[in-house]
């Protein structure tokens, strides 16, 4: 770990809100232009074939909040964890448990595409990392204890005994 934090990036929840911007930009394009529409539709038959009985096809109305959720919180959450090692795998764990939530959803009878958000997460996640291996950020600093921060124990005894 680094030690000197004059040279961090002070301001993470700015570069998460730029970073979030983009990945719900991607997002909504994906989601209005149909482009994973034929995927959608695949994902609706295999849950029906398998047994789970929806009735709509539609998007529920919190598919949104989900994919705005994710895109700004992976960013946000991935700034503040030092590592690169530790970043991917907190993304990569809550993109998997992202994409578990669709067939739980569908127990309920709801069918929810996670596809246009998961490609948010991940356009979130790969620019958060991005950002923070080449712009050091606050949580990748360890602060140096100065004068009167730590008192050292010896110096406790030779004051109490001396």
């Amino acid at each position: 770990m680094k030690t000197e934090a004059a040279l961090a990036h002070g301001h993470p929840l700015t570069v998460a809100a730029v970073v979030g911007s983009f990945s719900v930009a991607l997002g909504l394009v994906v989601r209005v232009s149909g482009v994973m529409a034929g995927a959608e539709e695949g994902l609706l038959r295999r849950y029906q074939e398998a047994g789970f009985s929806i009735t709509e096809a539609g998007q529920p109305w919190w598919s949104l909040l989900v994919l705005l959720g994710l895109s700004y919180g992976v960013a946000l959450l991935l700034l503040e964890v030092p590592g690169t090692g530790r970043r991917v795998l907190l993304a990569s764990s809550l993109l998997v448990l992202f994409a578990a939530a669709s067939p739980v959803v569908a127990l309920w009878g709801v069918f929810w595409s996670p596809l246009a958000a998961l490609l948010s997460g991940v356009w979130s996640a790969f620019s958060a990392t991005m950002w923070a291996n080449h712009h050091p950020m606050p949580c990748e600093y360890v602060e140096v204890p100065g004068e009167g921060k730590v008192i050292s124990i010896a110096d406790e005894q030779e004051r109490r005994t001396g």
